[in-house]
Parts: structure tokens; sequence; C-alpha cells
């Protein structure tokens, strides 16, 4: 089913997989289905079923019909919910970015109900992260999910901070990228120079210009889920084929925020799984790219199960002096808030680490 679900993430771009050339078996699509409901793909699946390209039963058209009906409805919701948040961060003097799904749905593909998404993601200003917490949970009654690790790590080191909307709906609201090293070596300071902006619902929304967008995309590629959604590398090829970046502008960014390595990993692996075909000078730069052994180490600490703590261990390379003391004591020396929501005492938290890098 694998080479089924990669066919279904290059639609439309040019690749050497193939659709089925006649319906699977309700079992085999059933697990196609599901495979492209988890790596974000069912609106690829449905414009492919939709153009006829790719095969199915009636029975299987309804079943994926009701399927798309369900995720529309949910990203009416989100879109909803993106459009509350942001009255309230405006309200609050909190510039914002539009991250992700809804700003790459309206952006760079040609049908926006071919990327789902299911949750809003906003970047805001390094410093202003407690001010849109504040504006978001006053505003809206949404919820923090976990506190801080300790106060101030999120202003300071954080990357994210989730918030629960109505119950359902999740509002991750980040300050960069990733965690660890490389979110913590990005320029936060260039996230907001003049944004890109795109219409929804009769608004204009601001998301990131080029190439921010195209690191921002392969920053999740790289170093989001593990293993990464095929929707991730979708989002890749994506936006290099439609909007070409300028080569040079991308390494020259790239280099300065010390992620050549995020980027090349992110471009290979996106044209090597989804086999693509064409090949523009970004894709021949990743091919040849080699990174040296500090690079390769940073970007290993986010790869594998025990990445959320190997990356924190790796930030501590690219930190120094004070910031160096304050990040280790944080995750070592977690609030006691932060470990009674997690369910952990401070005995239990170091324990849980020791044995996720041992691989228990």
């Amino acid at each position: 089913m694998r080479d089924v679900a990669l066919a279904v993430a290059a639609y439309g771009a040019p690749s050497q997989h193939a659709m089925p050339p006649e319906p699977l078996d309700d079992v085999e699509f059933a697990r196609v289905l599901t495979t492209c409901v988890s790596n974000r793909l069912l609106g690829l699946l449905g414009s492919a079923v939709g153009a006829g390209v790719f095969p199915v039963t009636d029975e299987q058209r309804e079943d994926l019909e009701v399927t798309l009906v369900s995720w529309s409805l949910h990203g009416l919701r989100v879109e909803q919910a993106l459009i509350k948040a942001l009255d309230e961060l405006s309200g609050a003097g909190v510039p914002v970015r539009v991250l992700k799904g809804p700003a790459l749905a309206r952006t760079v593909y040609p049908e926006p109900e071919q990327r789902v998404f299911g949750d809003v993601d906003l970047l805001v200003p390094t410093g202003r992260m407690l001010d849109a917490v504040r504006a978001l949970t006053d505003g809206l009654g949404a919820e923090r999910v976990f506190p801080e690790l300790r106060p101030g790590f999120d202003d300071r080191f954080g990357r994210e901070v989730t918030l629960r909307y109505a119950g359902v709906l999740e509002l991750d609201l980040h300050r960069t990228f990733v965690d660890g090293p490389f979110g913590l070596l990005a320029r936060t300071d260039e996230f907001f120079v003049p944004p890109y902006r795109f219409p929804l619902a009769g608004y204009e929304l601001s998301t990131l210009p080029m190439p921010q967008r195209l690191l921002s995309s392969c920053y999740a590629a790289a170093l989001g889920d593990w293993p990464p959604r095929l929707v991730s590398l979708r989002d890749v090829v994506q936006l290099i084929l439609r909007e070409q970046p300028n080569l040079l502008d991308v390494l020259m960014m790239a280099r300065d925020w010390g992620c050549e390595i995020v980027v090349a990993r992110a471009v290979s692996a996106a044209w090597d799984t989804l086999a693509i075909t064409e090949e523009p000078p970004i894709a021949k730069w990743a091919r040849n790219y080699e990174p040296d052994r500090r690079s390769r180490l940073l970007l290993s600490s986010g790869e594998g199960p025990a990445r959320a703590f190997t990356c924190q261990l790796a930030a501590l390379l690219v930190l120094s002096g004070k910031d160096r003391f304050a990040y280790a004591r944080a995750i070592a020396f977690p609030q006691q808030e932060y470990l009674e929501a997690r369910g952990l005492s401070a005995k239990s938290h170091v324990r849980r680490a020791v044995d996720k890098l041992r691989g228990r």
C-alpha cells in the first residue's frame, strides 16, 4: 500500500509513481484511505478520484466522500478558529503569521481542498508569546494544555505553546519552527519582514514570504513528525515547483540560520520519496550537498523515538554562557506545575528521559 500512497502524495506533480490501473479490493482501499488520512493526503486522493486518475468502485467512492465531508467540516471549523484567533491577536497588538496547512492550501496548491489540515498554527514574535497566550485565553476562552517548563522559557527558548479551543480544536502558537538546536539557531527577527498575503473568507491574512516559507516547510519535512508525514514532503515539492524560489536567496538564508543540512535533507527526501522527475536547481544542490560532522550530529538529534530528549541535549551545543545554563536548568528541573500536569515527579521525569535515551 505504500506505493499507492506515494502515488497519491505525488499526484499532480511530475513523478515516476503510478496510480493503480484498476480499483483496489475493498480491504486494500480501506488501508490506503487510512494511510491518506494519517498523512494528510485525503484531499489529493479526492482530486485524483474526481479526475478519474485513481479508479474506485461505487462503494469506495462513497466511503471516500463521507471521509472528505468530515474533514472538510473540520477544516471549516479550523478556519473559523483561525479568523477568531487573528482578531484577538490583532486587538492585543501582537503581530502574527499563519503557518502550515491553512496558508499552504491557499498559496501553493491549485485547489485549497487538496491540502487538508487539522489545527491552527500561528507564528508570533519572540518576546510576545505570553501576550499572545493571554489574548487567546482571555478573548476566546482557549486553555493552555501544559504550563511552561520554567517561567520565561517559552519566550526565550520555546518552540510553541499549544492551546485547546472549543474542547477539540488545537491552536499552536509558535515562536520558532522546531525544538532543539535548529529552532534556536533560526533568526526569529527575519520571520516578521513584510509578509506574503492571501485571502480567506473576506480577510487578507499574512504568511511568510519566500525563502522563509520554504525553510519553514523544510523544517517540518525534516524535523517535524517522525517519520515525516508524506504531506510535509509534498509541501516542499509544491513550494519549489510552483514558486520557483531563487536558489541563492534560499541558500544564503539557510547558511545564515545554520540549517543548510535541514534544507538538503527535506528536499532530497521529498524528491527521492515522491520520485519527482523534474530537477530544479535546489534539488540538484541538495543531491550534491555534503554536510560537516557537526551538522550531521545536530540533525540526527531530531530523529528517532527519543528525539524529544536528544534534541534538547543537542540544543546545549548551540547555546553558551547564561543561556546554556538557563536552558539546561529548565529541561533538567522543570517547575512543579509542569510536572504535575504531565503526571510526573522530579524523579520520574529524569527516569523517563533516561529510559527513552536507552531505547526502552
